[in-house]
């Protein structure tokens, strides 16, 4: 009896190893969500990672999944944001591997070798994982970075393993600044988890695992690689990111900063599924670009990025554009003339709406138009079927242009643009990036000057093209006084007003980066008050120069 006893324990004992070890592999191929998951391919113009669970059941997103975010040449990663067993990469749907089982966090797929293993760059905790038995990451110490979207004023950083094990007392230490709202705690050791916070309870996150060399933005919720190179990408967005068809105006605008202090370049290209590559805006000073898709479709958005010093960078931001030819709602794509473009005071202005959807009742689209001026004033609006309102501004600022499309059953989308109006005689120019006579120039002339007061060495400046007769539509500005009267008035220039309102401010040094990278909007540029330097031509050293100058005054 005894015997059998124990032979009954023993194939008890047996099946519980067996169920054990399936319940660890199944937890071992059943990811959690934090997880991160590596592909290493050359080639492919936008990795997708494509996850589920079983047939009918769920599942990351429609197939090919969602664009994995590319961490150096040949490396991809995509972060889960729920459970998952099974994955698909594929090249936006094409070149795609078999049904893969997931062996879970850290792990890489070599597509080439058709084999998985180890990422030695992967993190040691994923996001998601209970906090509470993390283990603490390795090397001398853990450094966080925080995104102070929220704008906290003193950000602290609570880290601690265990209750007797932190960094210091609640609410933590002190964070340090390291410019662009981008805070940074270094500690002495390395920490499991940690809670970014403005002082005390009532601003605090959530508790998090900490990700050493990450940056944490206190808006998102998000971790993302804190970029530490030294040409640093801070920041790569498109407005919009979703709600994207065809004619849909999409601003692309990035930032990046040198260590070194050289001078940045940027370069926007877009690729579309099938791979092929079209630039948007080349290397120059530019840091915003807009984006005008023509058709349907899956599109990858390529930030390119140099300095002086030989440094490079990139980054990659997957659009989706859809259908809207059968959309019931409105959707609002662009407005011309582009807001980018300067319009001129007392100058007839016609903005038209592009708008899309309304496909129900009658499938018409209706339009309305609100005007307000620098001061406040609008106009009296009513929707009607024309795409296109005419205004004539008369003060020099900014105009706010909402446009409205409303549906025959009453939904209605708008949108806000803003327009800087500026003075008629300095946004009227040559059709040329130059003059080809430079006004008020510094170089002493070559012909007798057209005055009767002999030049002294200090250059003549002149607002109008020398002649060998007297000029009689302007006056000619000398060392003495002008002694006829001008018979219209004169545009007073402004040492650093590039684009002519009258003010200066980062909207000068905005012109003058978008005449450097040769925006049709600003091309005429005035080389008395821009030329800082002194080299009669516009440079990167000029918008440099206006730069210190307008945080001088």
């Amino acid at each position: 009896m005894v015997k059998k006893h124990q032979k009954l324990l023993c194939l008890v004992l047996c099946l519980a190893l067996i169920l054990s070890a399936v319940l660890m592999s199944t937890v071992s191929a059943f990811a959690g969500a934090g997880d991160t998951v590596y592909l290493k391919v050359s080639g492919w113009s936008t990795p997708y990672c494509y996850m589920w669970n079983g047939t009918g059941e769920t599942k990351n997103h429609d197939f090919p999944g969602e664009a994995m975010t590319k961490v150096s040449d040949g490396i991809y990663s995509y972060t889960l944001k729920a459970s998952y067993a099974n994955i698909i990469f594929s090249n936006n749907g094409s070149l795609q591997t078999t049904d893969i089982t997931y062996p879970g966090h850290g792990k890489i797929y070599d597509y080439s070798a058709n084999s998985w293993g180890d990422y030695e760059g992967a993190p040691t905790q994923p996001v998601g994982q209970d906090t509470t038995t993390a283990p603490v990451n390795p090397g001398s110490g853990t450094t966080v970075y925080l995104k102070n979207s929220v704008g906290w004023t003193q950000p602290k950083c609570y880290m601690w393993n265990s209750s007797s094990d932190t960094n210091i007392g609640w609410p933590g230490d002190n964070m340090t600044s390291v410019g662009d709202d981008v805070w940074m705690y270094s500690a002495s050791k390395s920490f499991a988890n940690c809670i970014f916070n403005g002082g005390g309870d009532d601003t605090k996150t959530g508790d998090l695992t900490a990700r050493d060399g990450y940056i944490f933005d206190n808006k998102t919720n998000e971790w993302s690689i804190y970029d530490t190179s030294d040409l640093q990408v801070r920041s790569f967005t498109a407005d919009p990111q979703t709600g994207i068809y065809p004619g849909t105006e999409v601003e692309l605008s990035t930032n990046a900063v040198s260590k070194t202090g050289a001078t940045v370049s940027f370069k926007f290209s877009v690729t579309n599924s099938s791979g092929n590559t079209t630039v948007i805006q080349d290397f120059g000073a530019g840091n915003t670009a807009r984006w005008t898709p023509t058709a349907v479709g899956s599109y990858t958005i390529v930030f390119d990025y140099s300095d002086t010093a030989g440094n490079t960078n990139s980054r990659e931001l997957a659009l989706t554009v859809d259908d809207d030819s059968s959309l019931v709602k409105p959707v609002i794509k662009s407005i011309s003339p582009s807001p980018a473009n300067l319009i001129r005071r007392n100058a007839s202005t016609t903005v038209t709406l592009n708008a899309g959807g309304g496909k129900t009742g009658t499938n018409l689209l209706f339009y309305k138009f609100v005007i307000e001026d620098p001061d406040g004033g609008k106009n009296t609006a009513y929707y009607t079927l024309s795409s296109n309102y005419t205004f004539t501004p008369t003060i020099v600022g900014d105009y706010k242009v909402t446009a409205y499309a409303q549906g025959s059953d009453n939904s209605t989308v708008n949108k806000t643009y803003t327009y800087t109006v500026t003075n008629s005689d300095i946004t009227n120019p040559p059709t040329t990036a130059k003059p080809t006579v430079p006004q008020l120039t510094t170089v002493k002339p070559t012909t007798a000057p057209v005055t009767t007061v002999k030049p002294t060495t200090k250059p003549v400046a002149t607002t109008a093209k020398p002649t060998t007769a007297p000029v009689t539509t302007k006056p000619v500005a000398t060392t003495t006084k002008a002694t006829v009267k001008p018979t219209q008035p004169v545009y007073t220039k402004i040492r650093g007003d590039a684009n002519g309102d009258g003010k200066v401010n980062v909207k000068d040094v905005t012109y003058m980066q978008k005449h450097i990278a040769k925006y049709p909007e600003a091309t005429y540029i005035d080389l008395d008050v821009v030329d800082f330097d002194i080299d009669f031509k516009v440079t990167i050293s000029d918008v440099t120069m206006l730069q210190k100058y307008i945080n001088s005054i």
